[in-house]
């Protein structure tokens, strides 16, 4: 990832950011920026801007380096309606699912970790 989106994520979402996601492909930016997005809809939409999940990032070395994106709960479920669970499940299984279909070098749709135009280049 780019210095410069590092900088950004780490200060416009930090209770979302990770350092592991400096890793991050940058292919994967605008794919990351939708998760952090989503998460602070999904807080509004709560009614409260606080944390209300945490996030956990896993760099899968056996998938191309791939992320995992996961969360757990810092408030009690009761405080959680069913839309806003239902929303971050979905907005994490697209996170996780996408990585593997947009190429990590540019971020166009690849069917693959990469696409044709970067797959011989190192």
């Amino acid at each position: 990832m780019k210095k410069e989106d590092i900088d950004f994520f780490s200060t416009e979402y930090p209770h979302w950011w990770d350092e592991k996601l400096e890793s991050l492909p940058n292919g994967h930016v605008d794919l990351l920026a939708g998760l952090l997005h989503q998460c602070e809809l999904i807080a509004v939409d709560h009614g409260d801007t606080s944390p209300w999940v945490t996030l956990h990032f896993e760099r899968l070395e056996n998938e191309g380096g791939l992320f995992r994106a996961s969360a757990a709960p810092l408030v009690d479920f009761e405080k959680w309606t069913d839309g806003s669970a239902i929303a971050l499940i979905i907005a994490l299984q697209f996170f996780n699912k996408r990585q593997s279909l947009i190429c990590k070098v540019c971020g166009q749709p690849s069917g693959g970790i990469v696409c044709e135009e970067h797959r011989n280049v190192d």
